[in-house]
C-alpha cells in the first residue's frame, strides 16, 4: 500500500495522500469520535462486516451515482455482490479495494486414487457427496460405500468441517445455495427457514450418518490433516493458499460445491472498501473531489492487479483475467467469483453472526439438532439485535 501510495503522490502533483496504519480494532474504536468531533480522516478503509453499522450510524457520506460518474468509477466493471456490500438502502457508501473468500482446497493424488478427474472438481452436492464416500477410506481399504467399512478406524476422510467461525461459514454458503438468508426483510435473523435446515442437515449428516468428515474437530487439527494428505476436501478462507504452495502440495482449488441446493452457487467472502467519512460543516469542496480521485485510481484494474500480490482476490473481471493467473491454483474459482457473498446489509453483523456460529458449532457437535439449534441461534440473535437497535435509532 506505501508503494501504490507513493505511485499515486509522484503522478498527482496536485494531491498529497498521508496514510496511516494501524490495528483494524484501533479503527473501529476512534472512527466514531473522530466523525463526532470533525477531525475523521478524508479517506477510511473498512471491513464487511463492520461497514454497514458504521454507515447506520451517520459516520459514513454516501457516494452518490453523479461523483461515482464523475470519478470514473462504474459499479459493472467490479463484482456484484462485491460492490454492493457497501451499500445501504440503496445508496452507495464503499469501493471494494480487497476481497477474499471461502473456497474448496483439494488432494489432487487423493481425487485420482479414487478414479475422480482432478481437473473437474465436484460442482454438485452429488458429485461433492460422491467424492467424500470413496474418499473416506479405512485402514483395511474399503471406502464408506462399500461392505465392511469401518468408520472408526479410517485412513483418509472425505471432507473436512469444523467448530469455529471459518467453519460455520460453510453452512451460511449452504443456506445460500438453497435460497435461504440469514436475516429477513426487516433485518431480524432468519436463519431458521427451512431452506436453512435442510442446507445445514446435509453438513451435519456428513458427519453423523455419512461418516465422511470427522466428528468433534478444530480448523486446526483438519488444517494438518489435510497437509498431511489425510483429508481429501478441506473448506476454508483462501489464506490458506501460500502455506500449500510452500508444502508443494498437489493441490487444487475450486469454488465451494452447491452443498446446500441447486437454488445458486454462494460462497461467503470479506471485503475491504475505500470510503469517504462524514466530515465537518464547511469541509472543502477541493478535498471530497481529491478523495474521490484517489479512490478511483487506487481502484482501477492496474492497482488492484497489484494489489492481489498481498493474497486479496481480484474485485473485477479485467483482473480476473489477466494473463498473470493462467496457470496460478487460485484461478479454480474466478469463473464464480461474481458469487461471493459478504454478511452485511445490515447493521447487527455481530448480534447475527455470533449466536450463528454457536448453532452451526451445537448442530455440527451433535449437542442439538440442527432445527433446535437454528431456532435457539435465532432467538438469542434477535433478543441482541432488539437491544441493538437502539443505537440506531
Amino acid at each position: 500500500m506505501e508503494g501504490l501510495i507513493k505511485k499515486f503522490n509522484d503522478t498527482h502533483p496536485n494531491i498529497e495522500v498521508r496514510a496511516q496504519a494501524q490495528p483494524w480494532a484501533t479503527t473501529w474504536q476512534q472512527l466514531p469520535a473522530l466523525v463526532a468531533s470533525g477531525r475523521a480522516p478524508d479517506v477510511a478503509v473498512i471491513n464487511e462486516d463492520q461497514i454497514t453499522g458504521f454507515v447506520a450510524r451517520g459516520a459514513v457520506s454516501p457516494l452518490t451515482p453523479a461523483e461515482l460518474s464523475g470519478a470514473g468509477i462504474s459499479k459493472t466493471r467490479f463484482f456484484g455482490p462485491l460492490f454492493a456490500t457497501a451499500d445501504y438502502k440503496g445508496q452507495s457508501y464503499g469501493v471494494p479495494i480487497s476481497s477474499v473468500a471461502y473456497v474448496m482446497f483439494y488432494n489432487k493424488d487423493l481425487m485420482k486414487k479414487i478414479g475422480l478427474d482432478p481437473a473437474k472438481p465436484p460442482r454438485t452436492r452429488a458429485e461433492f457427496l460422491r467424492a467424500a464416500q470413496l474418499c473416506t477410506v479405512d485402514k483395511s481399504g474399503k471406502n464408506s460405500t462399500q461392505a465392511g467399512f469401518d468408520p472408526k478406524n479410517l485412513d483418509t476422510w472425505g471432507v473436512s468441517l469444523y467448530n469455529n467461525w471459518v467453519g460455520s461459514r460453510a453452512a451460511y454458503a449452504a443456506i445460500l445455495q438453497n435460497g435461504g438468508a440469514l436475516t429477513d426483510k426487516n433485518q431480524n435473523a432468519a436463519f431458521n427457514s427451512p431452506q436453512a435446515v435442510s442446507a445445514v442437515q446435509f453438513l451435519v449428516d456428513l458427519v453423523q450418518k455419512q461418516h465422511v468428515a470427522r466428528p468433534n474437530s478444530t480448523e486446526e487439527a483438519e488444517l494438518a490433516a489435510f497437509s498431511q494428505g489425510k483429508v481429501c476436501m478441506f473448506p476454508s478462507g483462501q489464506w490458506y493458499l501460500d502455506r500449500f504452495e510452500t508444502q508443494k502440495m498437489n493441490f487444487g482449488v475450486t469454488f465451494l460445491p452447491r452443498i446446500g441446493g441447486n437454488v445458486r452457487d454462494a460462497a461467503w467472502g470479506g471485503s475491504s472498501h475505500l470510503t469517504l467519512l462524514k466530515q465537518r460543516p464547511g469541509y472543502s469542496a477541493d478535498k471530497r473531489r481529491a478523495a474521490l480521485e484517489f479512490i478511483a485510481w487506487l481502484s482501477q484494474p492496474a492497482q488492484n492487479l497489484t494489489w492481489t500480490a498481498t493474497g486479496s482476490l481480484p474485485t473485477q473481471a479485467a483482473v480476473a483475467s489477466n494473463a498473470q493467473f493462467a496457470k496460478a491454483p487460485i484461478s479454480g474459482i474466478f469463473d464464480r467469483l461474481n458469487s461471493v457473498y459478504a454478511t452485511s446489509g445490515y447493521p447487527w453483523v455481530g448480534q447475527v453472526m455470533g449466536p450463528f456460529d454457536a448453532a452451526w458449532e451445537a448442530a455440527y457437535l451433535g449437542k442439538k439438532t440442527v432445527s433446535q439449534a437454528l431456532n435457539d441461534g435465532v432467538s438469542e440473535a434477535n433478543k441482541q439485535i432488539e437491544q441493538a437497535r437502539k443505537n440506531f435509532q
